[in-house]
């Protein structure tokens, strides 16, 4: 991102300055992004487990529990397809619901309880929080590398 300073030799103290002022102001932005979208997932999670044990009250623990999920690993798919891509060496994750996957809400039957479905879709969204949380993670270790080479590059002078 800031290697044209690191290459260049005409950059001067000042342009290292205003690049580690950006870099810093850019660092602060991803770090309050990174506690909005940390409570945010902690908010959905919450959500879902209060929905998952509405659920659980409705139809019995009997109904809703671990003896519905499938015990062989040949039996279960993911949902999601996980995407990586990197721009400018820093990678990028995205997810996207599967079309040839069953949905797992049918392993609790045909008419399960609305509390069941809406666990699903908090613990849904929560995944994607969770891969947005990881993006901003990885933005913030390259932030945090141009400023420690940039720092450097300030001590030669």
């Amino acid at each position: 991102m800031y290697d044209y300073l690191v290459k260049n030799p005409d950059q001067t103290l000042h342009d290292l300055c205003l690049a580690l002022d950006d870099l810093s102001i850019k660092n602060l932005e991803l770090m309050e992004e990174k506690i909005k979208l940390t409570i945010k997932l902690e908010n959905l999670t919450r959500q879902g487990h209060i929905e998952m044990a509405k659920a659980r009250y409705i139809r019995g623990k009997e109904s809703i529990g671990m003896l519905q999920v499938p015990h062989e690993d040949n039996n279960m798919k993911s949902v999601f397809e996980l995407e990586t891509s990197y721009d400018d060496q820093v990678s990028n994750f995205d997810i996207s619901l599967r079309t040839d996957a069953e949905d797992p809400i049918k392993w609790f039957g045909v008419l399960v309880p609305q509390s069941l479905r809406s666990a699903q879709k908090y613990f849904r969204e929560a995944t994607y929080a969770a891969v947005e949380l990881a993006n901003i993670n990885v933005k913030l270790l390259r932030i945090m590398k141009d400023q420690r080479g940039l720092r450097d590059l300030k001590k030669g002078r």
